[in-house]
């Protein structure tokens, strides 16, 4: 990757340049404003009616522009000036994908392009090849940000940043397109790296499923034996005098009403002690505090 320097003095020039700005805030998600016809000709006026169309996600916006643009039928042997513009064309791309419209046009036009290594991503995007080794991943990587995150997967997001970093000489191809597309991935890439792959979610979510049933089983052996131990401190442990037990047999009935009143309430509290002691149990084996405030145990399993 290019030193932090040059990134630092080259981002300042772009914040000073309308259209650049513009193109590096549609890759951050954000909305850039501008005032409608100063400095601005026609192609760049759609061209921030078309990422402002993308961003807002309003299809019939996106479509008033694209058709202003789309009645230009320029010929590979007197293009216009803005086939070549690879900001414009980037977003007509990924708006035409994006929502889902004809692609014969966009093709013929990125057809007649100088024959580059933009270009050849373009093309590669629209026949949906993404992982061509033929394409500039950065690119594509920032396509697939804006149109279809189901598309990116670890191989590639590693093979970009491979790509990016390696680039040292990065500013010297004089493309801000490409620049702004590896600047924006690699910060993308970098908050990324430490996320697991959906794979490794999905482990584990399954173990912390089976690690929740293997505590409620240890929790249910733990109260068990300690109900056990309970009823045989009651059934053995006191020795009664006589006259305990003519006390006993003769309020009998009373016992037996305290005692079902005791069995209702020890209904409706055995549940919670339940709970408290597989939170317990599992607070013992490490489990996080974070996600044990959060979980909720089933009574019934």
């Amino acid at each position: 990757m290019v030193p932090l320097e040059e990134r630092i003095g080259y981002l300042a020039r772009v914040s000073e340049n309308a259209k650049l700005s513009a193109f590096n805030d549609f890759l951050s998600g954000k909305v850039y404003i501008t005032a409608s016809g100063q400095n601005s000709n026609e192609s760049e006026e759609i061209f921030y009616g078309l990422i402002d169309a993308i961003l807002s996600n309003n299809k019939l916006n996106f479509e008033s522009y694209y058709n202003k643009k789309n009645k230009s039928k320029p010929s590979k042997g007197s293009p216009a000036p803005f086939v070549n513009d690879d900001f414009l064309i980037f977003s007509l791309i990924s708006g035409i994908v994006k929502f889902n419209l004809d692609k014969t046009w966009i093709k013929d036009i990125v057809s007649i392009r100088n024959r580059n290594s933009i270009t050849i991503t373009f093309e590669n995007i629209l026949n949906e090849n993404y992982y061509s080794t033929s394409n500039l991943p950065e690119i594509v990587f920032m396509f697939i940000s804006i149109n279809g995150q189901s598309l990116m997967t670890n191989d590639f997001v590693g093979f970009t940043y491979t790509r990016i970093t390696g680039n040292v000489k990065l500013f010297e191809n004089r493309s801000d397109f490409q620049i702004l597309c590896s600047l924006k991935a690699y910060d993308t890439i970098f908050l990324l790296k430490d996320v697991p792959d959906k794979k490794e979610v999905d482990l584990l979510k399954k173990f912390n499923a089976n690690f929740i049933n293997r505590i409620k089983y240890i929790s249910w052996i733990v109260q068990a034996m300690l109900f056990g131990l309970l009823v045989y401190a009651i059934l053995k442990l006191p020795n009664y005098s006589p006259e305990s037990i003519k006390f006993i047999d003769k309020y009998n009935y009373a016992f037996t009403i305290f005692g079902a009143l005791g069995l209702s309430f020890l209904g409706n509290v055995i549940p919670v002690i339940r709970n408290t002691s597989q939170k317990i149990i599992m607070q013992l084996f490490g489990y996080p505090k974070e996600m044990l405030n959060d979980l909720k145990i089933s009574n019934n399993s």
